[in-house]
């Protein structure tokens, strides 16, 4: 039975700046307990382009090369073969910390455990707690029912965009844009929308799905025809910038503006045609959905519920709705699904669909909150994700091998039974033991979740 829940009653206490910065800290300090300094080759290999920089004053990784294997080899030379915006972000960080004398080199020279730590909380724990508290923001503007602060954490909590969470990669810094991007066009912001989507492709290439999808969409929104032609324009001048960005960097990496790094694969020789692409096959369409290897319903259970609830909707109220999310997610879906390495090496569910993932939730979970049976499932698979994420989080992270078919049963179960917790956890740092800081964490979780929970229902006076 369905319980129809409403946009937020002119009573309701509108959210005060101060609520939203407590709530964002309360998500930071759980997406940022744990913060990834293991020698992995995504990781490594942004991380190598900002110690190049910064202390070669080149984008050659030449000098660290030999500890990643995602390289591209232009001309005799080591590049990141990774998109640039990320370890571009971390550059103006990173230099003043090192010319102030605060972090120096190590045994690779400046490519330490501190840059990947540092990469990994700007590029990985902050934009997931803002994107939980985006999703909270929009979820309590629309519905008083449950809590409006579980249903915005528990799924991200259980999750693999949890695990990814303080790790030097670009899947959650990409989403987060995407986000930003997608709430900047419901608010007929097409210029920022464009600006950002921009910033979302130079994290992740294949976002450029999305802003193609919108294209289309902000264009037969409109019923005037020159309205969509100006609200076009304006989304592509506001990308045009980061356009000229990404030209400019491939033509500096690899002589050639239309060239990518992927293209010169030091190592993955199948990426130079066509990078890998090929077509969707039943393998593929399984393990991105229900498999226990990369099944994004196995690692993110809630989405089973919240794609159920999109698909209600749009039975509901019409096929438009929810179109421009649903759409661009299904052909992301699809592309990924056509890529040669689709279970994307060594990691945690389907961490190439994490910015579908997260549009999805930020949409759909208000509508989840308007089936009142939704809701012990909703407790139970959100439980259920906690249980693996957490477990990974604080055992392997998404260490993964790409030949382990059944990653919970074969890996994540036994670390757990043999007690093997991971020393990257900012209470080791000072001190603690990692088992000790595993369940310290366990109990600090908890209690955020209460106190997000309270902060729903305290009052707050407003600015």
């Amino acid at each position: 039975m369905t319980t129809a829940v409403n946009e937020r009653t002119a009573d309701a206490e509108p959210l005060s700046r101060g609520r939203i910065v407590l709530f964002f800290l309360c998500a930071l300090l759980l997406c940022g307990w744990h913060l990834d300094r293991g020698l992995n080759a995504n990781t490594v290999s942004r991380a190598a382009m900002v110690a190049a920089v910064v202390e070669h004053g080149t984008l050659r990784i030449d000098a660290y090369h030999e500890l990643t294997g995602d390289k591209a080899l232009i001309d005799g030379h080591y590049y990141s073969d990774k998109a640039p915006l990320p370890a571009l972000l971390l550059i103006p960080v990173y230099a003043p910390l090192v010319a102030l004398g605060i972090l120096g080199p190590g045994e690779h020279g400046l490519l330490t455990d501190k840059l990947l730590m540092l990469g990994g909380l700007i590029c990985g724990s902050v934009p997931l707690a803002l994107i939980i508290t985006l999703c909270w923001s929009r979820i309590r503007s629309r519905t008083s029912a449950f809590s409006p602060a579980l249903l915005a954490t528990l799924p991200f909590l259980g999750s693999f965009l949890f695990v990814y969470s303080g790790s030097f990669n670009a899947h959650l810094l990409g989403a987060l844009f995407l986000l930003l991007a997608f709430i900047a066009l419901e608010r007929e912001r097409h210029f920022v929308a464009g600006a950002l989507c921009g910033c979302a492709v130079l994290c992740e290439y294949p976002l450029v799905l999305f802003p193609l999808a919108w294209v289309v969409w902000i264009f037969f929104r409109a019923v005037d025809r020159k309205a969509s032609l100006q609200h076009v324009l304006r989304f592509t001048m506001g990308g045009l910038p980061l356009l000229v960005l990404m030209l400019a960097y491939n033509a500096v990496l690899t002589g050639d503006p239309l060239s990518v790094g992927y293209q010169h694969e030091a190592n993955y020789t199948f990426m130079h045609d066509s990078f890998g692409m090929a077509h969707p096959t039943l393998t593929s369409l399984w393990g991105l959905t229900f498999s226990t290897y990369r099944g994004l319903f196995v690692y993110m259970p809630v989405m089973l519920l919240v794609v159920l609830a999109l698909v209600l909707a749009l039975r509901a109220r019409g096929f438009r709705t929810n179109a421009e999310i649903m759409i661009p997610c299904l052909l992301s879906f699809l592309l990924i699904a056509s890529y040669g390495m689709w279970w994307g090496g060594w990691a945690i569910g389907p961490r190439h669909l994490s910015a579908a993932a997260v549009l999805l939730a930020y949409r759909g979970l208000p509508l989840v909150a308007e089936h009142r049976w939704m809701r012990w499932p909703f407790v139970l698979l959100s439980t259920l994700g906690i249980g693996i994420a957490f477990i990974a989080k604080n055992t392997v992270w998404y260490s993964f091998p790409t030949e382990v078919r059944r990653p919970i049963e074969e890996i994540l179960i036994p670390k757990l039974r043999d007690g093997a917790w991971t020393d990257m956890q900012i209470p080791v740092s000072f001190g603690m033991s990692p088992q000790a800081s595993a369940l310290a964490f366990v109990i600090v979780t908890l209690l955020v979740l209460v106190v997000l929970h309270r902060l729903d229902r305290s009052p707050m006076r407003t600015r």
